[in-house]
């Protein structure tokens, strides 16, 4: 019985382990595309020199706005996938250990019930 908990502990572990380095890629990924939106805008406005130039910038956010609403939005969408894959990866692991649990349960409560009838 200690050899079937241990390989279930395991089997959950391998799963948590591969969905967190999932989940720590996106986050890193996300974290570079939105470090690099600051330093490009950050580049921009130092380039100013002028007022024709700020004009530039100025009309220039809109769009870099509207880019990084597109990005949030895939981004979140991205986040909820994950969170449903991962969702589904640990009930497949506890789903597997489940018949194997209900087949040692059923002995266990038949010899239960005939322990009351006498």
């Amino acid at each position: 019985m200690s050899t079937d908990l241990f390989e279930k502990a395991n089997r959950l572990n391998q799963t948590l382990f591969a969905q967190f380095s999932k989940a720590t890629e996106m986050q890193m990924e996300a974290f570079r595309r939105y470090a690099d939106v600051a330093m490009d805008q950050a580049r921009k406005v130092s380039e100013v020199r002028d007022l024709d130039g700020l004009k530039q910038v100025t009309s220039e956010q809109a769009e870099t706005l509207k880019s990084l609403s597109e990005q949030f939005t895939s981004d979140w969408k991205a986040w909820q996938d994950y969170l449903t894959e991962t969702r589904e990866q640990v009930q497949k692991v506890f789903e597997a250990e489940a018949p194997e649990t209900a087949k040692e349960k059923a002995p266990a409560q038949k010899s239960g019930g005939n322990k009351s009838a006498a």
